[in-house]
């Protein structure tokens, strides 16, 4: 090529770039490459460094206009090269939407017959309070069989089995177990058992493309996508921000997010996955995916779901007639959070009672075999968080947006209806027996 066809190109391509009709499928085409490149490459830098770089590129002297000509031209050849790497290297960038990063991330996540094995350690979000834990579990692909295991400073605190629909809940600290003939029949839709990955998975299978950004975290290149979860009634969204590994396209990050109304958002837990690796079932070890129960475990039978459980009758009780009772309901006290107990009630449901505590707009109750129906119907399976003493906590949200907190106690179930999750978190923690 002669240096006049050079210096023609070089100035019909910066007319293109800078917006003129391209005129020429050549020109059109190295234009198209160098903005996807652009694009894909596209990183905020301070305006320091661009002061800098800029200083730095200044000629030190004059060169001959040939030599300037001939520098530009080998520029642009090499620029031309370098986008057509970036877009080979780099094929799913930032942008409103990525469907192929998205069918590649469900991809990882293995198909039918196979079993994902999962490690992750479940982090505080800035400002909270709760001990960092470890999950270990095993996720049929198929969605039909799922095993986990929870523990604080190695400590195992609750192991949860769902297999074919049927629900086994194991506490170790309380010594308890339930059973359940499906989620349906667990207050709070198996939250225990359903895990980040889970919700990971089927946001990847909605029907919706979902927003993804590129970039670069401790050298690794990773994507970035927002998983919607639930909104509550207060118009606060529960989003998982999850890190997509570029080269394995596995989860390496999700972190759990509330964000508020005005659009202020909280991180509240952040779920680290050590390793996620896929296996056929039909290899995996006997007995992995089943859960066997110590002996002298106290166990509770839940009805299935469709029994009617209707409110017999309700007796408003003093404390002293609360403390007789066998066994003890829970409370936070005389008052909580600045709010003195205001009711004691007994509720007699078919096959059960109920007790309920009231403290402004907390709501405590403890129940055993029947889960009181305002408890029922958990619209989206929440988190399970540990609290402190080693027991665990899961957290919901009903139909009607009401957010709720229990824990296994030696009796049954102790749950908290609260505002928003720091007030259930922090009531579940405190309390105990009426004493």
């Amino acid at each position: 090529m002669s240096r006049l066809p050079e210096r023609e190109a070089a100035r019909r391509l910066a007319e293109v770039l800078d917006g003129a009709e391209p005129g020429d499928a050549d020109v059109a085409t190295v234009a198209r490459v160098l903005r996807d490149a652009a694009a894909a490459a596209r990183f905020d830098v301070d305006g320091s460094e661009i002061e800098a770089a800029l200083e730095r590129a200044r000629p030190r002297s004059a060169r001959p206009p040939r030599s300037r000509l001939r520098i530009a031209a080998v520029g642009l050849a090499a620029a031309v090269v370098l986008a057509v790497a970036l877009v080979l290297a780099l094929p799913f960038t930032s942008g409103p939407a990525d469907v192929e990063v998205q069918a590649r991330a469900l991809a990882a996540l293995g198909g039918g017959g196979q079993v994902l094995s999962v490690a992750e350690e479940i982090r505080p979000g800035p400002g909270e309070s709760f001990p960092t834990s470890v999950r270990t579990g095993w996720i049929d692909a198929n969605g039909d069989r799922q095993r986990w295991t929870q523990s604080v400073d190695g400590t195992i605190v609750a192991e949860t089995l769902v297999d074919h629909g049927r629900v086994t809940r194991y506490d170790p600290v309380a010594g308890t177990a339930v059973i359940a003939t499906s989620c349906a029949a667990l207050a709070s839709g198996c939250a225990d058992s359903v895990d980040p990955i889970a919700f990971y998975r089927r946001a990847l299978q909605a029907a919706g493309p979902l927003r993804t950004a590129a970039r670069t975290v401790d050298g690794h290149r990773v994507f970035r996508v927002v998983l919607p979860v639930q909104r509550l009634a207060d118009a606060v969204r529960i989003v998982q921000v999850a890190t997509i590994d570029a080269e394995t396209y596995l989860p390496r990050r999700i972190d759990w997010r509330e964000i508020s109304a005005d659009g202020h958002a909280r991180t509240f837990a952040e779920i680290v996955i050590r390793d996620v690796t896929r296996q056929e079932g039909a290899n995996l070890a006997p007995g992995l995916l089943d859960l066997e129960l110590p002996p002298g475990t106290k166990t509770t039978q839940l009805a299935p779901p469709g029994v009617p459980v209707r409110l017999l009758g309700q007796e408003r009780l003093t404390l002293a007639q609360a403390r007789a009772l066998d066994p003890r309901p829970w409370w936070l006290g005389r008052t909580y959070a600045g709010h003195r107990l205001t009711s004691i009630v007994l509720l007699r449901f078919t096959g059960g009672t109920a007790v309920r505590i009231r403290y402004g707009q907390t709501t405590l109750w403890t129940y055993g075999r029947v889960i009181p129906p305002p408890l029922l119907g958990a619209r989206v399976p929440g988190k399970t968080l540990p609290l402190s003493g080693g027991s665990v906590g899961r957290f919901y949200s009903t139909p009607g947006g009401v957010l709720i907190g229990e824990r296994s106690i030696p009796s049954g179930t102790v749950a908290v209806e609260a505002p928003e999750n720091l007030s259930a978190y922090s009531a579940l923690g405190k309390v105990r027996p009426v004493g």
